[in-house]
């Protein structure tokens, strides 16, 4: 595991990120349109609360997001960030697969040069290569486009408390309303694929964190994990009961900033509950976490090959439980072999080569600090 000077070690963070991870990853083994040679049926919304759990794991970005803002916050509240060297840092966590990736996505892709450019900075697109290995770059782009501002959110928010992360949650809001009524853009769209919807959750992450500072919130029992998952299981449930990702209506700019808080009251209960997860159990998440960056990658083409090569399981007959059969039993063990490799040979190099970016400020308290060696440390 490589070590950082920015922060402290912290397994129930990965566990988390394998948890995201994971929640992507069966969500595209079984919402994709061409999945398994299954067709998707966009309006098929089960009462089944676990296929209705999997069917909005896309909200596993959301978690990701959230845990961004978090747990950079965490080894930063009351502190400087050193500009230069935190880029420098994030160059070196998310850039090495990023390119990997890139380089075969534009040998197997029909892009031209410009979407390889587009590719390579923090837009908010897959460059327009149309591959698989380049289906997950627009959320890439969207943690690169809050890394830019981060040290600036974090000497505001140190110098004016949590009121200015408020002000941009809003201000986040206000922006997807008027973008919605003044140009017809699609409320959906706007909230999901962007920056401008994303902001609210890394926001919210960063509160959570000067909370769970300022509050001692790693001292709350263990049972506040329970209401804070079946908070979680209800909110996607009725959100996939009111149409779900594919519903188009207006309360969807509001959803990030709903999605946000759901997860850090998650994310901190979690965290504050770790140390009665079973100690097997938390090993294997932390596990996956380390690997959690990759997985992310490239669980998309191993979904899209199992597919190609119609390679799917047919055990019951019924294709949801089938192309989640052939998601856990097939797509998920070569999907963590890959990511494994790819971690240990293109992440962990570089993850070792960061710099320190957190200076202590003398005038402040030094606070305590986690460290992961995932996408966001």
């Amino acid at each position: 595991m490589p070590s950082s000077f920015n922060r402290q070690y912290l397994p129930e963070v990965d566990q988390l990120r394998a948890f995201a991870a994971l929640l992507v990853f069966f969500y595209h083994g079984l919402n994709e349109p061409h999945v398994y040679g299954i067709e998707y049926d966009p309006s098929h919304h089960p009462f089944n609360p676990l296929l209705a759990f999997i069917e909005e794991g896309h909200s596993g970005v959301g978690l990701f997001i959230v845990l961004s803002g978090f747990i950079l916050s965490l080894g930063a509240v009351g502190n400087r960030i050193n500009y230069k060297s935190f880029l420098i840092a994030r160059i070196l966590r998310i850039y090495p697969m990023l390119l990997v990736y890139l380089v075969v996505a534009m040998h197997v892709s029909s892009g031209n040069i410009l979407n390889v450019l587009t590719s390579l900075l923090p837009l908010n697109s897959s460059g327009g290569l149309g591959s698989s290995f380049a289906a997950m770059f627009w959320a890439v782009a969207i943690e690169l486009q809050c890394y830019l501002i981060f040290p600036f959110l974090i000497a505001f928010s140190n110098e004016r408390g949590s009121r200015f992360l408020v002000q941009l949650i809003a201000l986040g809001l206000v922006l997807r309303l008027l973008a919605v009524l003044a140009e017809g853009a699609n409320p959906r769209e706007i909230s999901y694929w962007t920056v401008i919807g994303r902001i609210d959750q890394f926001c919210i992450g960063m509160i959570a964190a000067r909370l769970f500072v300022s509050w001692n919130l790693a001292a709350l029992r263990p049972v506040w994990l329970l209401p804070s998952t079946l908070a979680v299981a209800f909110i996607l449930w009725t959100f996939h009961r009111l149409g779900g990702w594919t519903a188009v209506s207006l309360w969807k700019i509001a959803w990030p900033t709903a999605e946000g808080l759901m997860w850090a009251f998650f994310i901190v209960t979690y965290i504050a509950a770790g140390r009665v997860v079973p100690s097997m159990l938390g090993r294997i998440g932390a596990k996956l976490g380390e690997i959690s960056y990759s997985i992310y990658l490239v669980h998309f083409s191993v979904i899209a090959a199992i597919a190609k090569n119609s390679l799917s399981i047919r055990a019951s007959g019924n294709d949801y439980y089938d192309a989640l059969v052939t998601t856990l039993v097939l797509a998920l063990p070569v999907t963590i072999a890959i990511a494994a490799l790819t971690y240990h040979t293109v992440e962990l190099p570089f993850l070792q080569m960061r710099p320190k970016y957190i200076v202590r400020h003398s005038a402040l308290p030094v606070r305590p600090t986690i460290e992961t060696p995932s996408a966001e440390s």
